[in-house]
């Protein structure tokens, strides 16, 4: 199965239910904080805002009905990119931030994911395996990169970080095998390998084998030929929601970490299979044909190194929209403005994550919105 075309008109999917505890998230308003500080009911209102608009310091609620309509038709998969939303945002908004998070006024029944991905603009960047850069003309032309639909419900926070990093992957040659297990072809995630990321993988430092019996790998293969093994718990294209940091290779890939400091070889299972899952201990059986290793060296071969980014490629904005076509419930403004207080690392919490903390400090995501115009 062939890796689908993804340097252009890039349209990432997450599915809105995966293999359990995928996404670790924050309580809906009102209900008590996982981090156990109090939620804040009313945030301190940003400057008067324009007629049309209900601001916060870091979201905005823009009552705009073209862009309301837009994003849950993208969210059921009838759009495949948010020119409207964008355009909506930018009549209010300085042409001064790299991701814009398109939101959902509430809940979308029958959406096709829980959040998507597609690219405004992208340099040919050298090591990621792409061939061209991006340039999609249906976005306003600036400074925009990137921009993210998700769907507003009451479930918390994510994948915001998992979102935003499929600007820089995944996009290896399908030849090393990322992105895909016996049956199905993952697209841009890591699949069933030991990268353990934001975009998916197993961690191999839990595996076991069936033989020999609570083995660590490598495994011996069953009568019938096959590798069975169990590993904790586990997404082949999503890990964690914003409660996971970026693993080393998801780090490299957006240019924060030096080739020597990337766990090498990667073991990817081929032929992989998953089996059961025990509901007491969270493990996961699989059915393998064979293991490999991949080499960074293998995969820089291939595609070049990934040079360091400069400093103006780690300090980034993103801001945080909400379009509907009336005014949006307070409730439901307050608890977008703590996720992206949260994502901007202006909003401590014990069990999410900051884009700065997912990178270990290595970028920032600046959240808080300019003036309003």
């Amino acid at each position: 199965m062939t890796r689908p075309t993804v340097q252009d008109d890039t349209v990432i999917k997450v599915a809105l239910v995966t293999l359990a505890a995928l996404c670790h998230c924050d309580p809906a308003p009102g209900a008590a904080p996982v981090d156990g500080a109090a939620v804040v009911d009313g945030p301190a209102l940003a400057d008067a805002a324009p007629e049309g608009l209900q601001l916060r310091p870091h979201a905005v609620n823009i009552v705009d009905a073209e862009a309301a309509r837009e994003v849950r038709e993208y969210m059921l998969g009838r759009a495949s990119v948010l020119p409207a939303g964008a355009r909506a945002f930018l009549a209010h908004f300085e042409d001064s931030y790299d991701f814009l998070y398109v939101f959902t006024d509430g809940p979308v029944e029958g959406a096709t994911a829980a959040a998507k991905f597609s690219v405004a603009r992208r340099p040919l960047l050298q090591g990621l395996g792409l061939s061209r850069a991006a340039s999609d003309p249906r976005y306003p032309a600036g400074r925009l990169r990137g921009v993210v639909g998700v769907v507003l419900n009451a479930v918390g926070n994510g994948p915001t970080l998992h979102e935003t990093l499929h600007y820089w992957g995944m996009f290896f040659d399908a030849r090393f095998g990322f992105g895909r297990d016996r049956d199905t072809n993952f697209g841009p995630h890591w699949g069933l390998a030991d990268v353990a990321g934001q975009l998916g993988g197993f961690d191999l430092g839990t595996v076991r084998c069936a033989a020999p019996p609570d083995a660590a790998p490598p495994c011996a293969p069953d009568p019938d030929g096959l590798l069975r093994m169990t590993a904790a718990t586990f997404g082949p294209n999503a890990n964690g929601g914003d409660a996971r940091a970026y693993a080393p290779l998801e780090l490299y890939l957006m240019g924060l970490l030096p080739r020597a400091e990337v766990p090498s070889p990667i073991t990817v299972w081929e032929g992989g299979h998953f089996v059961s899952r025990d509901p007491r201990t969270g493990r996961m059986l699989f059915e393998v044909r064979a293991t490999r290793t991949v080499t960074l060296d293998a995969i820089v071969a291939l595609h070049g190194e990934r040079p360091p980014a400069p400093p103006e490629e780690r300090a980034f904005r993103g801001a945080f929209v909400a379009f509907s076509e009336a005014p949006m419930p307070a409730s439901r403004l307050d608890a977008l403005e703590r996720w992206a207080a949260i994502f901007g690392d202006d909003e401590p919490s014990r069990s999410l994550l900051s884009f700065a903390r997912a990178t270990g400090g290595r970028a920032t995501m600046n959240t808080r919105l300019g003036p309003a115009r």
